[in-house]
């Protein structure tokens, strides 16, 4: 039979698992794209104060997961890479993340990029007389 210290101890540690304080609220991340995603999490303060929360760095089609222990507001910066491409960055609105006794949130981004090496400028160069010309 088990000490009643250790006992104690134990039914302690399964009401609190089972309770589901440890819940952590989930941050999915789809690359849809042919580009690498470097991706800064901000933490949003006060006012227009922010501290940096995380990073994430997801391959070309792949996909990645952050998890959040605590409710609060948050940002991304996300820059996405791809050889011999310019970089193309963006900062995202702010998001809500919950996290509570009664649940927490599981949040799902997709980026999705499409490239084309057309550029509808490229052609024939032409005077505004032939512009004007509807054949």
């Amino acid at each position: 039979m088990l000490p009643m210290k250790i006992f104690i101890a134990i039914s302690a540690f399964l009401l609190t698992f089972l309770s589901g304080s440890g819940q952590q609220a989930e941050l999915h991340i789809n690359n849809n794209s042919d580009r690498t995603m470097d991706i800064k999490i901000l933490r949003v303060l006060s006012g227009s104060s922010s501290v940096l929360f995380g990073k994430m760095h997801i391959a070309p089609q792949s996909k990645s997961v952050k998890y959040f222990s605590t409710t609060g507001n948050y940002y991304l910066k996300v820059k996405a890479s791809r050889l011999n491409r310019p970089d193309v960055y963006s900062k995202g609105d702010p998001f809500r993340v919950y996290v509570g006794s009664d649940g927490y949130d599981v949040l799902t981004i997709t980026y999705s990029i499409e490239e084309s090496t057309l550029n509808p400028m490229d052609g024939e160069t032409i005077s505004k007389a032939e512009f004007e010309q509807d054949n």
